[in-house]
């Protein structure tokens, strides 16, 4: 995911991609000395940290298709960190934990390599569509989550809920329209889908700010401190 502008209303699935942008805004404050990207892709968040750590470090699989030309500092599967005891400051996990068979795993590896009052910035999802099956697993409620937090050694001290069940609606039509915009009829159909794309957001964003339901929610931006 290339990180969108504020206002570039036109981009795919914006809608969602800027609130993640906001909140880790305000989490990163809380970012500090080394950091560990797992399941990092392509690096979209570097940017954002510079000023904050010392160092970022970006790891994920070998050959993953969110990668690209990025080159990784470290690879490996996220339930077993080839990093030593209390090693890293801040361990940074966005949009992936869905993707784990036994994401408990991941939490533990992540309090381990945390120094004792290290912190975990951790994005889990509630509502999403299915992304490359059969590797999808879980979704998670605020409770759900908070549980699994603790339980893994981690003290919750602060959430954030991101989008709401108007900007799902939004985003499964943009994703429909993504389909279409495909293959050699491309040529024709993007103009006219990035303008549905604007239309779209811009009307489901304004939704999404007047509807508020904290039970419905796209996904949840937790900042835990290891216990």
């Amino acid at each position: 995911m290339a990180l969108p502008g504020r206002f570039a209303v036109w981009r795919f699935n914006w809608l969602a991609n800027h609130k993640l942008v906001s909140g880790l805004e305000r989490a990163r404050s809380h970012a500090r000395g080394v950091l560990l990207d797992v399941g990092c892709g392509a690096k979209p968040f570097e940017s954002m940290f510079r000023g904050f750590v010392s160092r970022y470090l970006g790891l994920d699989l070998a050959g993953s298709p969110e990668v690209g030309g990025v080159r990784l500092d470290v690879v490996a599967r996220a339930e077993s960190l080839p990093i030593r005891n209390g090693a890293i400051d801040t361990v940074l996990a966005i949009s992936m934990v869905n993707r784990l068979r036994e994401p408990r795993l991941m939490l533990e590896e992540a309090r381990r390599v945390l120094r004792p009052g290290g912190v975990l910035i951790l994005e889990l999802e509630q509502m999403a569509p299915v992304y490359r099956p059969p590797h999808d697993y879980w979704r998670f409620t605020r409770y759900g989550a908070d549980w699994l937090l603790e339980s893994s050694g981690f003290e919750v001290i602060e959430r954030t809920a991101l989008g709401g069940v108007m900007a799902r609606v939004g985003l499964s039509l943009i994703g429909a329209l993504n389909r279409v915009n495909r293959g050699p009829t491309r040529v024709i159909t993007e103009v006219p889908v990035r303008i549905a794309y604007i239309l779209i957001q811009v009307t489901f964003e304004l939704l999404d700010r007047v509807w508020v339901d904290p039970g419905e929610v796209i996904s949840h931006l937790f900042v835990a401190r290891r216990r």
